[in-house]
């Protein structure tokens, strides 16, 4: 590749998008997103747009991905999965416990129909227990996604400003 072609609108445009998908997922942090798109917006050759990203990675979705967890994002994870089969079990539960309310109210006639929500609660609370799944695992998960979705949403809202800012 000759690195003195010179670059037109659509080049700066990619380099500027490239950066910011770089931003959003931290590989660099505000105050080199700004340097970065401020040299990618004013580049004359393919030389000056390639030096913007001589130390970040080729295909920064793929390279996103294998990075070392931090040990909130790891919590994170380990309370996602856990979150999720409870969830799934649950349905199953109480999709169970529905048909067989119906079952008992209008097909086989049971006396004590309404003996399935307490059972059901009971086992719900079980599986709650078992899955070791406390009200307060469930308030930090909230917690701690919230926190990742608010971050990732205030970097992909400054790398937009400052695509704007510079007019692509």
């Amino acid at each position: 590749m000759n690195k003195d072609i010179r670059v037109g609108d659509a080049e700066r445009h990619n380099a500027l998008c490239l950066l910011g998908t770089h931003f959003a997922n931290g590989l660099i942090d505000i105050n080199e997103f700004e340097d970065r798109t401020g040299k990618a917006a004013v580049a004359r050759t393919r030389g000056e747009i390639a030096s913007l990203f001589e130390d970040l990675p080729d295909n920064p979705i793929a390279e996103a991905v294998p990075f070392k967890e931090s040990e909130a994002q790891a919590e994170l994870d380990r309370l996602q999965r856990r979150r999720g089969l409870v969830h799934r079990i649950n349905a199953v539960l109480w999709s169970v416990t529905m048909i067989l309310f119906f079952l008992g109210l209008f097909v086989f006639d049971w006396d004590y129909f309404w003996l399935v929500f307490p059972i059901a609660g009971f086992a719900s609370w079980g599986v709650r227990a078992a899955v070791k799944l406390s009200d307060d695992d469930k308030k930090l998960y909230e917690e701690l996604k919230k926190k990742d979705d608010k971050d990732r949403a205030e970097r992909l809202r400054l790398a937009a400003e400052r695509r704007k800012e510079l007019g692509q």
